[in-house]
C-alpha cells in the first residue's frame, strides 16, 4: 500500500508491477445526485479523511453494451472519480497525461482494461490519469427548453463540465503525486477526442491543460440548442412528467428503465447525436470549429489524427452493414453539419468520382472522409496558423478480416496494452506487433513531455503546416513514413461543406 496526502485527504493506493503505483476511484467533485442531478459539478470540501483508492469507482449510468467493458460494472449516479498511475513514489515534476474515454457521449468509463496506465507509466515515466464523467441523458440531455428548465441550463454539457472539473482537480493536486501541474496533456479517443478539442476552445477550461491529442474525433460533433429540444420534450413525456423538476425528482431506476427500454431502441441510430454536447454560447462557443479556426486554442500544442478505416468499427453493431450503413450515415452527416448539409449533393459527387469497385466499400470511405478524415485535416491546417501542429494517420490493419484500421484500434498500442491477457482482441486480432506499441507509446509520451512527437523510427515527424504541402505521419507496423498532402483530393471536395455549415457566422 502507498499513501499520498492531498488537501482532500489521504489517498491510499496500491503498489503495482515493476515499481508502478496506482490510486483508483478518487472523488474529484461532489456526487451529482439529488438536487445536483443535471447540474454543474460542485467542488469538494477540503478534508482530512483517509480514502481507499485501490479500486475503480462506479461507472456512469448507461445501457448495457457487450462491447463496452464499463457498462458491465456496477453503475451509479455517484460516478465522478478519477484514477492516477505513476512510475514510483520518488518522482517529481513528471509530464502529466490525462485521458478522456470514448463511447459516443452515451457510454463507456475509465475502468476499461484498455485504459490501464501501468505499462505506459512504466515505459515512459509520465503521470497518467483517467476519469469518469456523466454520459447520455445524465450528462448531455439539454433540459433548458422544458418547463422549469432554466434551473438546468448546464444539462446539455454537464458531462463536459465534469471533464473540466476533473482537470481542475488534477491541476490542483497532481504535484502531490509527482506530476508537473504546468505540463498537462489532455488526450482522448472518439468522443473523448471531440471533448478534448471542445475543451480546447472552452473559455472556462483555459489554463487547465497545455497540450492536446485528438484520436479519431474532430470538433464537429456537437448539438445546437434547438436540435435537442424535441428529444428532451419527448423523454419528459415518456416519463409522464410535466417539468424538468419532476424528472429530477424521479428515482434513477425509473429513468434508466424508460431510457433503455423505450427511448434508446427508438433512437438507436441517433443517440450519439442526441447526446453530443450542446453549444449555446455559454460554456461552449456556438460555432466551435469557427472558434478553433479563429485561434481559440492558439496557446495549446495540438497533435491530431485518425485511422484509415474508422467506420469499419460499426460492423460490430450492424447486422447488415452494407445495407444499413448508408441510411445511418446519411442522417448522421446532416446532423454533424448543423442540420445544414446538402448530403445528397456531396454523396452524388462522391459516387460520380468513385464508379469502380464495391459501392458499399466506397460509401464507407465517404463516411470516413466526411465524418473523420477531412475534419481532422482542416483542424490541423487551422491550428497550424498559430503554432506547430502534428497530424497522424494510423493504417495498421486488424488481423480480423473486414475490420481494417478501424475506429479505436490504435488505443491498445498507445496505452502499451496490446499484450494484456485480460484485453479482448476484438479489434486487433491475436498477436498484434509489440514494436508498434513501443513506438506509439513513446511518440505520445514525447509529445506530452515536449510538444513534439518523436517516433524513434522511420521519418522525422514534421509539423502539418498552414500552407501546402501538408505533412502527415502515416503509421504502420512496417514503418513510419512522413507523407505530403495525403488527402488533398478529398479535402478539396469536402472543404465547402465545412465552410458553409460550420464556419459561417450565426
Amino acid at each position: 500500500m502507498v499513501e499520498v496526502s492531498t488537501k482532500y485527504g489521504t489517498m491510499v493506493g496500491a503498489d503495482g508491477p515493476d515499481g508502478t503505483q496506482s490510486f483508483k476511484g478518487i472523488p474529484f467533485a461532489k456526487p451529482p445526485v439529488g438536487p445536483l442531478r443535471w447540474k454543474a459539478p460542485q467542488p469538494l470540501e477540503p478534508n482530512g479523511g483517509v480514502h481507499d483508492c485501490t479500486d475503480y469507482g462506479y461507472s456512469a449510468m448507461q445501457k448495457y453494451d457487450p462491447v463496452m467493458y464499463a457498462s458491465r460494472r456496477q453503475q451509479n449516479e455517484d460516478c465522478l472519480t478519477l484514477n492516477i498511475w505513476r512510475p514510483d513514489g520518488e518522482s517529481k515534476d513528471l509530464p502529466v497525461m490525462v485521458f478522456i474515454h470514448g463511447g459516443a457521449y452515451v457510454e463507456g468509463g475509465s475502468s476499461d482494461p484498455m485504459y490501464d496506465g501501468t505499462n505506459i507509466v512504466r515505459r515512459d515515466k509520465v503521470i497518467y490519469v483517467t476519469f469518469n464523467y456523466r454520459v447520455n441523458l445524465f450528462g448531455f440531455m439539454n433540459l433548458a427548453s422544458l418547463p422549469g428548465g432554466a434551473e438546468y441550463k448546464e444539462s446539455g454539457y454537464a458531462g463536459l463540465m465534469d471533464q473540466a472539473a476533473a482537470l481542475g482537480w488534477v491541476k490542483e493536486n497532481i504535484a502531490d503525486f509527482g506530476g508537473d501541474p504546468e505540463n498537462i496533456t489532455l488526450f482522448g479517443e472518439s468522443c473523448g477526442s471531440g471533448s478534448t478539442m471542445l475543451l480546447s476552445v472552452a473559455p472556462s477550461a483555459k489554463g487547465l491543460f497545455h497540450r492536446a491529442i485528438g484520436e479519431s474525433g474532430p470538433i464537429q460533433l456537437y448539438n445546437r440548442p434547438e436540435a435537442t429540444a424535441p428529444y428532451a420534450q419527448e423523454f419528459m413525456e415518456m416519463l409522464g412528467c410535466k417539468s424538468a423538476q419532476e424528472m429530477a425528482a424521479l428515482p434513477v431506476g425509473d429513468i434508466m428503465m424508460k431510457f433503455t427500454e423505450e427511448f434508446f431502441p427508438k433512437h438507436i441510430h441517433e443517440v450519439s447525436l442526441i447526446f453530443a454536447p450542446t453549444c449555446d454560447g455559454d460554456f461552449l462557443p456556438k460555432k466551435p470549429l469557427k472558434a478553433f479556426k479563429d485561434g481559440a486554442a492558439k496557446d495549446i500544442d495540438i497533435m491530431i489524427g485518425c485511422n484509415e478505416d474508422e467506420f469499419a468499427y460499426w460492423k460490430l453493431y450492424f447486422k447488415d452493414f452494407a445495407t444499413e450503413m448508408p441510411d445511418f450515415w446519411h442522417h448522421q452527416a446532416i446532423f454533424h453539419f448543423d442540420g445544414k448539409l446538402d448530403s445528397d449533393k456531396y454523396e452524388s459527387e462522391w459516387k460520380s468520382r468513385h464508379t469502380e469497385g464495391d459501392q458499399a466499400e466506397s460509401y464507407l470511405e465517404y463516411a470516413n472522409q466526411i465524418g473523420f478524415r477531412v475534419g481532422t485535416d482542416l483542424m490541423a491546417e487551422y491550428q497550424s496558423q498559430y503554432r506547430d501542429t502534428y497530424e497522424y494517420l494510423f493504417t495498421y490493419a486488424s488481423k480480423i478480416p473486414g475490420m481494417g484500421s478501424c475506429h479505436a484500434i490504435e488505443l491498445p498500442f498507445v496505452m502499451h496494452n496490446t499484450q494484456r491477457p485480460d484485453l479482448p482482441k476484438t479489434l486487433t486480432g491475436e498477436v498484434p506487433p509489440m514494436h508498434l506499441s513501443d513506438e506509439m507509446a513513446d511518440a505520445w509520451a514525447s509529445f506530452a513531455a515536449t510538444g513534439k512527437p518523436v517516433s524513434g523510427v522511420g521519418d522525422s515527424w514534421e509539423p502539418y503546416g498552414a500552407g501546402e504541402p501538408h505533412h502527415t505521419m502515416v503509421i504502420n507496423e512496417d514503418g513510419w513514413k512522413l507523407e505530403q498532402d495525403v488527402n488533398k483530393e478529398n479535402i478539396d471536395m469536402l472543404r465547402p461543406a465545412f465552410q458553409e455549415c460550420l464556419l459561417e457566422s450565426e
